[in-house]
């Protein structure tokens, strides 16, 4: 009896044991995956600099790294102003205000306070594009783990139905197929998003863009586009009350979108038709309300300040849908506080929002 009391109490502590083990042994694995996707990301961008040195190549790339050159010499407030008569010659062109000047601003930073002797303007701006595609691939494999997590894919067709009718989301219980392995995180999403990162180091458009010595727009704005995507997905996660800070942090993200890359246009478009989606799918709440409007409200307001995009964010007529999914969510959130402060009924509640709708539809129109 003395025995089997001793085994049967010895059986936690070894389960415990090698659960561990194995823990560490699949965070080796995991550490030497993203290290291995990382080095050849960084290695096959490096190619040309690697052949023939660090040297600028095709017109754009020269083009850009002429203005910076000339932000890096004579400071920003002469950089807004500068009409740079041997451009379009002999018409000239005000380049500070007509080009998207974030790529410019970040490699100088980067060359006066991370690299001040060591490296030269033209060094900085040759390896930009490399660094950033090396970062662009990391962060595609954060959103593959974070789209890919049990709590946001644990849905099916007749739950979303479901969920229009209800008006609310239905929170199913999570897969039992995802294990938090170690430190919290689930497998397989850490594999899904290694994999993800691996293809994104090596899928010939993000190549093409991202080599060494192409210091043109896309380098920097990749990167910028993917960081915003991932931190508007983090901020819905619903394990945590402060997750609408990532849709703070989101806004930043796409202004610095804005500054890089005329681009940015299809970003808050697809952010605002996914916050629009999330409405039918019965996923609105208090954290997504603060999520969208944390990162409109910021995004916005910063965009207005590049010169060259001005007010076009609120003008233009191709991104008034986010706009317009901004002042939804605004009575919407209005409608969820009477609905809180009032105790109305689902009935009481689809009435009052049937009448915010239309006297704001009547706003709008008039």
């Amino acid at each position: 009896m003395a025995s089997k009391k001793s085994s049967s109490s010895s059986t936690p502590s070894t389960s415990s044991s090698s659960n561990l083990l194995f823990g560490l042994v699949w965070l080796g694995c995991v550490l030497y995956a993203i290290g291995f996707c990382t080095y050849y990301a960084w290695k096959i961008r490096m190619k040309a600099i690697d052949d023939v040195g660090s040297v600028i190549h095709e017109f754009d790339p020269y083009f850009n790294y002429r203005a910076t050159e000339y932000l890096y010499e004579h400071g920003s407030k002469k950089f807004f102003t500068w009409f740079d008569y041997m451009v379009w010659y002999p018409l000239g062109r005000p380049v500070g205000s007509t080009i998207y000047p974030g790529m410019q601003f970040t490699a100088v930073y980067l060359k006066r306070y991370i690299f001040p002797d060591t490296w030269t303007l033209n060094d900085v701006c040759c390896y930009m594009p490399t660094w950033f595609g090396v970062f662009a691939s990391m962060i595609v494999g954060c959103i593959a783990y974070e789209t890919t997590l049990a709590q946001n894919t644990n849905m099916h067709l007749g739950t979303w139905i479901i969920d229009i009718v209800k008006g609310q989301r239905t929170n199913p219980p999570v897969k039992a197929s995802s294990t938090a392995v170690l430190g919290g995180f689930q497998s397989p999403s850490v594999e899904i998003g290694i994999f993800a990162m691996g293809l994104m180091a090596v899928v010939p458009a993000h190549l093409m863009r991202s080599v060494g010595g192409g210091f043109d727009n896309e380098s920097v704005a990749v990167s910028a586009m993917t960081m915003t995507f991932y931190l508007w997905v983090r901020s819905l996660r619903n394990d945590s009350p402060l997750s609408w800070v990532f849709g703070l942090l989101g806004g930043f993200a796409y202004f610095y979108m804005v500054a890089a890359w005329g681009g940015y246009v299809f970003v808050i478009n697809i952010i605002g038709v996914h916050a629009a989606f999330l409405v039918l799918a019965g996923r609105f709440s208090t954290r997504c309300y603060l999520s969208y409007t944390l990162f409109y409200a910021i995004g916005t307001c910063l965009a207005i300040q590049v010169p060259v995009v001005g007010w076009a964010p609120l003008k233009s007529l191709e991104q008034l849908g986010p706009g317009l999914v901004f002042l939804g969510y605004q009575a919407l959130q209005f409608v969820e506080v009477m609905k809180r402060k009032h105790k109305l009924s689902r009935m009481e509640t689809w009435k009052l929002r049937i009448q915010v709708g239309v006297v704001g539809l009547l706003i709008i129109v008039a």
